[in-house]
């Protein structure tokens, strides 16, 4: 279905490869017709007639087997996603012989065929409007596959850091690793670095936010929720008059990251809410609860920064 959608999007014309089943059909309804014409239905018990029928398929049946082993073929060396070699054969058999002939399909152990098609992909993509493509990688450590394993981490990216990939035109990369990964980079031999060329790529071993820059996150987050639209709300609302921004702002640099950020303010939320009541509200969170909050919440980032804890 997808195929087919694409095709109509592209106008892509495949009628022609027919031509093959419509022989044997043809073959077929003309060699039963001329027996049941002649009348000797018994002509059928003759080796000959299923000779010519078997004749009139021999296209259609060799094409089908060639792009089978073909499309088997591809599904060994195609390892990302889960082809079936039938179904497979189903799409290339849409194609005609001359063009499918000149095409890079990916079934040898090489990456150049797979550069070609990334480049015939993106042609495609610019046929429908796409110029350009960014790829974002984030949150490598919650597949249930990696299960947060630094090694298996480092099976899944390294392949992609490859300088011919990294910098293929039209394509941009930005990777949000976890830390852990950086001990790995830092204990590779030379051949990996002059592959990857991180020194060309942007490396930022430690990604830490600016207080300033948390705290404009998290303004935009209140914002975000308010119910009049266009307000100027602020984080420091929610605060305590004692409590002035720039002491807000050093402390959420201690956080580092929104991640963070945003798990300390829940917390420190729900343990204002846990101290009154519905019938005595306070809508303003004190210093003495701040302090309190921050403090065992930065024992337990310190426990996830030296492996033991949950973050």
């Amino acid at each position: 279905q997808r195929w087919n959608r694409l095709r109509k999007k592209l106008k892509f014309s495949c009628w022609k490869t027919e031509w093959e089943r419509a022989l044997g059909f043809l073959v077929t309804v003309v060699t039963v017709g001329l027996v049941f014409y002649l009348g000797n239905w018994k002509d059928f018990s003759k080796w000959w007639i299923w000779l010519i029928m078997f004749a009139g398929w021999a296209p259609w049946l060799w094409r089908q087997t060639t792009l089978l082993w073909k499309a088997w073929r591809v599904t060994r060396e195609v390892r990302v996603f889960d082809h079936l070699p039938n179904a497979l054969r189903k799409i290339l058999s849409r194609i005609e012989r001359r063009e499918l002939a000149g095409q890079p399909i990916p079934y040898r152990d090489r990456s150049d065929d797979r550069y070609e098609l990334l480049t015939k992909f993106q042609t495609i993509l610019k046929k429908m409007g796409f110029t350009n493509i960014v790829i974002l990688v984030d949150r490598v450590d919650e597949p249930h596959l990696v299960n947060g394993s630094a090694e298996r981490m480092r099976d899944l990216l390294w392949p992609m850091f490859d300088n011919k990939l990294l910098k293929h035109p039209g394509i941009a990369f930005k990777l949000l690793l976890p830390s852990d990964v950086v001990y790995y980079l830092q204990r590779e031999e030379k051949e990996f670095y002059e592959r990857s060329r991180l020194d060309k790529q942007n490396l930022v071993t430690s990604l830490d936010w600016t207080g300033e820059s948390l705290y404009d996150v998290a303004c935009d987050r209140v914002r975000a929720c308010a119910i009049e639209p266009g307000s100027n709300l602020s984080i420091k609302d929610l605060f305590d008059d004692s409590i002035s921004e720039q002491e807000l702002i050093g402390q959420f640099a201690q956080l580092r990251v929104p991640r963070h950020l945003f798990k300390f303010l829940y917390r420190l939320i729900v343990d204002h809410c846990n101290r009154y009541t519905v019938d005595n509200p306070n809508w303003k969170i004190n210093r003495e609860t701040q302090q309190k909050v921050l403090s065992l919440f930065q024992r337990d980032l310190e426990a996830f920064d030296r492996g033991m804890g949950t973050g």
